[in-house]
């Protein structure tokens, strides 16, 4: 079975600054140093994988996104900024978009046809985001969670790949990501924060898993979960709740990054591991087509 490598590249330090502070400024070099680490990884082993790339950073490095659309990875667009779906309105949503995706085909002359939302952030209030990306004209999305969480997550969605059909009768693939069921729930696993803090053991089990239900794992990572030593800048301003907030996000983000790369080397040799549009094509002719 294959298994879906992705990467949603952006840059860490931008993002602090727009969560804590919603201002954004450039991306820092260290995205790129991070992305040509997993290039280079993946170049090694010979593996592709889907990379779903910010806007901002097919502006600012767009020799960076010519590398990976150069050593044959999938294109995905993960908006122009990392904002949250459901803080914008419909029309920023499809300038955001759009805006990325140009900048993105602009630089690589390949087509990016893939979108997943940052942090999984299209929902119940987004109806129309859907709508919008098949009116662009993408055929694979990977924003879904199938299962309940804190910040986001749908508790009944499939777990496998399936077409999700809009109300006019046209549809697109959706792409969840990875969950186990233990103990009579769901349970996330293989991706971010879950691949970085879980012994290596669980999500092995956990794939092992996937693969007996017929079901291709989904790992996704970011660049920056490699950077051992990041040079994090304290942000001006803050009170004493954000401070404390921030200080706990950042220790918490760096906890398990130095093992990283060594689960993600040991995944990608026992498994055979490509990108959604490869995995779909193989497997398409046993995927669910019931979500409506």
């Amino acid at each position: 079975m294959l298994n879906i490598l992705s990467v949603d590249v952006e840059d860490y330090h931008d993002q602090l600054a727009l969560d804590f502070q919603d201002r954004i400024v450039p991306p820092d070099e260290e995205a790129v140093r991070c992305t040509d680490r997993l290039l280079e990884l993946f170049g090694e082993l010979g593996v592709h994988g889907t990379f779903f790339i910010l806007g901002e950073i097919a502006e600012y490095f767009p020799d960076l996104v010519r590398r990976i659309a150069g050593q044959g990875h999938h294109l995905g667009v993960h908006g122009y900024y990392h904002h949250l779906v459901f803080r914008q309105t419909a029309d920023e949503f499809r300038h955001s978009i759009e805006a990325a995706r140009k900048r993105i085909e602009d630089a690589t002359g390949v087509a990016a046809d893939a979108y997943r939302a940052t942090a999984f952030s299209i929902n119940e209030s987004t109806p129309w985001a859907l709508g919008i990306l098949a009116d662009l004209g993408f055929r694979y999305d990977s924003s879904v969670y199938p299962f309940k969480g804190r910040r986001y997550g749908d508790p009944t969605a499939p777990r496998a790949p399936y077409k999700r059909h809009l109300p006019d009768g046209r549809w697109l693939w959706e792409v969840p990501m990875s969950t186990v069921i233990k103990w009579g729930r769901r349970w996330p696993v293989c991706g971010g924060g879950y691949l970085r803090l879980m012994p290596r053991w669980i999500t092995d089990r956990a794939v092992t898993s996937l693969n007996a239900e017929g079901i291709g794992a989904v790992i996704y990572l970011h660049p920056y979960e490699t950077e051992l030593a990041p040079q994090i800048s304290p942000l001006s301003g803050l009170s004493w709740r954000q401070r404390a907030h921030f200080h706990f996000f950042n220790f918490h983000q760096q906890v398990g990054r130095a093992h990283t790369l060594s689960k993600l080397r040991y995944l990608l040799g026992k498994y055979r591991f490509g990108t959604i549009r490869d995995a779909i094509s193989e497997a398409e002719a046993g995927l669910s087509d019931t979500r409506e």
